[in-house]
C-alpha cells in the first residue's frame, strides 16, 4: 500500500510526535545475550515483573549450594496449556534473562547483597562467599560439556555488563590480592598454586598454568587475547574443561567456595541432531565432571535451563547416568526447580515495557507517561489477545509500534491492539516452529 502523503515516514513520527530514537522493542522478542543493542541483549530485564520467581532462584539456586551442597538446579518454563514433545511453546518465558541477571547479580559483589536480603548477617555473607559464570549448548560452539566449560571460562575472562564493569577475573584477582597482601602476579601466583596442591581426589590434570599467569598479572584484554586465541577444534575436546577447573583453583585461592554454572539452551543438547550416543556420553560427563572430578566436585553446581523437548529428549538418560531428578511435577524436586510461566497481570506487562519504553526515549529522564504512547487498555488488550510469554508481548509491542508509527496514531490505543495483532497473525500468537533457540550466546562475549 502506497503511504499517504499527508503521513510522516514512520522514523520521523516517531522522533518528532513520540520522542523516541528507535522502536524500543525487539523484533523477535529472543534475547541474543552479550550483544550491545539493549533492545536485544537481555540487559533490560526487570525482575520485578515477577518478582517472586528471582527471589525463589536466589533462594534454591544460591541458598542451596551454599549451604545444602545443591549439585543441580533446575530453571523450567511451563506454560498453563499443554505443550506437546517437540512442540516449541516453553520457549519465550524469559528464562535466559533471568539466569543472566542471577549471575551477574551474584558477581557484583560475590553474593553479599543476595544473602543479606534473604536474612543472612554480615559473618554468613563473608563465609559464603561466590561467583557465577554463564554459558549455553549451541548447535555451533558447544556441542559439548568440556565445550560450555569453556564458555563460561570465556564468560569470566570477556564479560562486562558496560565497560566500565570488571571481569569476573578481575574481581577475583583483586580478592586474591586483598587475601595475599600483595599484587606482585609471582606471590598471587604461588598463592594459587598452593591451593592446588592442596587438592585431593581424582582431577583432569594440572591447571593450565599459562592461564594461571595470565589470570595473576591482571591484564584483560591481553587474559581475553590468550582465551579466544584457542583454536575452536580444541574448545571442545575433554582437555578444554580444564581452563574452568584453572579458573576454579584461582577463585579457592581468592576465598570463593562456591562457583555456579547458569547453563542454557539444553534443548540443542536435546536436538534430533545429536545423536543419542553422543546424549549419553555428555550427560554421563555431567556427573563425571560435577560430580567427581575435582575441583568441580567440591565447587561447582550447575543451574540447567530446561522445557519439556529438552526433557523428553535426556530425562531417561539423565536418570540412567543418576543425576539429581528434575521432573517438575514431583514434590520432592521443589527444592531444586523453579517455574517461568506466563505473566498473567496488566501491571505485569507495563513492568516488562517500561524499561525499554525509557531506553528508546530521546530524553530518558521524561517519566511523565512512562507508557506513552501506549494507554494503558492497549497494554490489556494486548495481555488478553496473546499469550502472555515475554517473548511474544514484546513481539506484539515491536508490532504495534512499526503500525502506529507508520500511520502517525497519535497514541496506541486499545482500539488499534486487536485489528492490528490479528491482521499480523500475533493475536493468540501461534507456536512458531521455526524458532530454535531462546537465546543465541555463542558470540555472547565479543
Amino acid at each position: 500500500m502506497t503511504p499517504s502523503p499527508d503521513l510522516l515516514p514512520g522514523p520521523v513520527w516517531m522522533k518528532k510526535a513520540w520522542g523516541y530514537k528507535e522502536n524500543p522493542f525487539p523484533q523477535t522478542g529472543v534475547a541474543r545475550l552479550g550483544g550491545t543493542d539493549l533492545r536485544e541483549n537481555g540487559l533490560l530485564f526487570r525482575r520485578d515483573v515477577q518478582p517472586e520467581l528471582f527471589k525463589e532462584a536466589v533462594e534454591k539456586f544460591v541458598l542451596g549450594p551454599s549451604y545444602s551442597g545443591a549439585k543441580f538446579g533446575y530453571l523450567w518454563s511451563l506454560g498453563s496449556g499443554q505443550e506437546t514433545i517437540g512442540d516449541y511453546g516453553a520457549l519465550g518465558y524469559g528464562k535466559s534473562v533471568l539466569l543472566q541477571d542471577l549471575v551477574e547479580e551474584v558477581n557484583e559483589d560475590f553474593g553479599r547483597n543476595l544473602l543479606l536480603e534473604v536474612g543472612l548477617d554480615d559473618e554468613d555473607a563473608d563465609e559464603h562467599k561466590l561467583c557465577a559464570v554463564l554459558s549455553s549448548f549451541d548447535m555451533a560452539n558447544a556441542r559439548s560439556l568440556a565445550a560450555v566449560f569453556f564458555e563460561a571460562t570465556r564468560y569470566a575472562c570477556k564479560f562486562r555488563r558496560t565497560e566500565d564493569t570488571p571481569t569476573l577475573a578481575e574481581r577475583l584477582r583483586a580478592e586474591l590480592v586483598e587475601r595475599v597482601k600483595s599484587d606482585d602476579p609471582h606471590d598471587l601466583h604461588q598463592a594459587v598454586q598452593d591451593e592446588v596442591d592442596r587438592v585431593r581426589g581424582r582431577t583432569l590434570g594440572p591447571p593450565i598454568d599459562e592461564f594461571i599467569h595470565h589470570l595473576c598479572v591482571g591484564d584483560a584484554t591481553q587474559t581475553g587475547r590468550y582465551i579466544e586465541a584457542v583454536k575452536s577444534g580444541a574448545r571442545g575436546r575433554v582437555q578444554a574443561a580444564n581452563y574452568l577447573a584453572t579458573l576454579l583453583h584461582f577463585a579457592r585461592a581468592a576465598g570463593i567456595r562456591h562457583v555456579l554454572l547458569g547453563c542454557d539452551q539444553l534443548e540443542d543438547f536435546a536436538a534430533s541432531t545429536t545423536t543419542k550416543q553422543k546424549r549419553v556420553v555428555e550427560t554421563e560427563r555431567f556427573r563425571d565432571y560435577v560430580l567427581e572430578l575435582q575441583p568441580m566436585a567440591d565447587m561447582l553446581s550447575v543451574i540447567v535451563t530446561l522445557h519439556p523437548r529438552a526433557e523428553h529428549a535426556i530425562g531417561d538418560i539423565w536418570r540412567l547416568a543418576d543425576l539429581p531428578d528434575f521432573d517438575p511435577n514431583r514434590p520432592r524436586n521443589a527444592r531444586h526447580v523453579v517455574i517461568l510461566r506466563e505473566l498473567t497481570e496488566v501491571d505485569q506487562v507495563e513492568r516488562l515495557f517500561e524499561p525499554y519504553l525509557r531506553a528508546g526515549r530521546r530524553s530518558p529522564e521524561d517519566h511523565s507517561d512512562p507508557l506513552a504512547p501506549f494507554t494503558h487498555e492497549a497494554v490489556a488488550e494486548i495481555l488478553g489477545l496473546t499469550s502472555g510469554k515475554a517473548r511474544d508481548l514484546l513481539r506484539a509491542g515491536y508490532a504495534l509500534w512499526e503500525e502506529g508509527a507508520a500511520a502517525n496514531w497519535d497514541r496506541i490505543d486499545g482500539s488499534h491492539v486487536a485489528a492490528t495483532l490479528t491482521s499480523l497473525d500475533l493475536a493468540e500468537d501461534e507456536d512458531v516452529v521455526g524458532v530454535t533457540n531462546e537465546s543465541t550466546t555463542a558470540a555472547i562475549w565479543e
